[in-house]
């Protein structure tokens, strides 16, 4: 499939204005610029509380916040769960970041003991502990180095035989009791990504974005050069090699 060939691209930015407090919405501006870069056409459905689903969308994104947001947001995502979790079924890509993973997964437990379910997207659960990891992180996936910022509490677990994002090079990541999972960084389920990593993500992990975009087109072919392209992804491999440097790690 060819930039010409698509008639546009559909993203629903679910709760941006409670969920999004590390600059979340960045992902959702790189998305839609490397589309339209490439001559795809882009709209954006911000979709708030109370708000009903486009009927057809081609990728969801859902930001971090802080537990007030996601209880702020919680009987909407329990209202819309089954459309979101039969998009993922039929091969929607997902980027969820943080506390927004949190919502999209099957649960996760407050300090206090009470289990608060999710959506059910991601087979992975979550225990907040009260432990926060605050600070630069670098994630090796086995293709590329990601880095970017992780803030956030509790030890996440991944289900079954669902593959983490990436191994932790310098930082937390999903810090699960278990061993196997000790030092595995977010989920990735399909084409879908759950991630602690902010930065905002994605300009800072172009390479990511391409994969959602390209998992949201249905489309394996390889993208022309494009001028804009190369040049932010030039700014953005100097970023990740700066954390780098900070943290002591070579990429």
């Amino acid at each position: 499939m060819t930039a010409s060939e698509v008639a546009g691209l559909t993203i629903v930015h679910l709760y941006p204005r409670e969920l999004g407090i590390n600059g979340d919405v960045g992902n959702v501006t790189a998305l839609t610029m490397r589309a339209r870069w490439r001559g795809i056409r882009t709209t954006v459905h911000n979709h708030h509380p109370g708000d009903e689903l486009p009927r057809e969308f081609d990728l969801v994104h859902i930001g971090s916040g802080p537990l007030s947001g996601q209880r702020a947001v919680h009987d909407d995502v329990t209202r819309i769960g089954p459309m979101l979790r039969a998009a993922a079924d039929a091969g929607v890509p997902f980027i969820a970041i943080a506390g927004g993973w949190q919502l999209l997964s099957r649960g996760f437990r407050t300090t206090e003991g009470e289990n608060i379910a999710g959506a059910g997207v991601f087979p992975s659960y979550t225990v907040i502990d009260g432990e926060r990891a605050v600070g630069e992180m670098v994630v090796s996936t086995g293709r590329e180095t990601l880095a970017g910022f992780e803030n956030h509490s509790g030890a996440t677990t991944l289900e079954g035989d669902v593959a983490p994002l990436g191994v932790v090079v310098s930082g937390v990541g999903n810090a699960s009791g278990a061993d196997s999972q000790r030092r595995a960084e977010g989920i990735r389920v399909g084409a879908s990504i759950g991630t602690h990593l902010h930065g905002p993500f994605l300009p800072m992990n172009p390479t990511i974005a391409d994969d959602l975009l390209r998992a949201a087109l249905r489309s394996t072919a390889d993208w022309p050069e494009v001028e804009n392209i190369r040049s932010v992804d030039a700014s953005a491999a100097k970023a990740r090699a700066a954390i780098a440097a900070r943290l002591g790690v070579r990429i």
